[in-house]
């Protein structure tokens, strides 16, 4: 017989509510940050497919926007690309740095570049 929610220890209760708040206030505020995305990359010229796909491939916001916003005024794919890539470098660079602090070396250098940034972004700031 499997114990029923009351039977959990206090504790528990309480850690559970603030990830599941947390959760949802992550999830809200990306799934308005996507569907902005999604209307704006539809409105700059690009499918739905590509404006998907672009937020498959990007590592950033602000790479994707800077993408679609030099499309959408004019510019050309390579221009929109470089522009792309350039915002998406510096995050790679922070990370770089960040993983360096943390004394990793090889593969685990490069993936703990992405978990620094991944990290960054998702961490509450020091005022919470």
């Amino acid at each position: 017989m499997t114990p029923g929610p009351s039977s959990a220890p206090p504790e528990w209760d309480r850690r559970r509510r603030s990830v599941v708040r947390d959760a949802l206030g992550v999830g809200v505020a990306t799934g308005a940050y996507g569907l902005s995305f999604g209307a704006i990359g539809v409105a700059g010229g690009l499918s739905v497919a590509q404006t998907c796909a672009t937020s498959v491939l990007m590592f950033t916001g602000a790479s994707q926007f800077a993408l679609v916003g030099v499309l959408a005024a004019g510019g050309g794919a390579p221009a929109a690309a470089v522009t792309a890539v350039l915002l998406g470098a510096r995050n790679a660079l922070y990370g770089l740095r960040l993983s360096s602090l943390l004394e990793l070396t090889g593969l685990r250098k490069v993936v703990g570049a992405q978990m620094v940034i991944c990290l960054l972004y998702t961490s509450p700031s020091p005022r919470d």
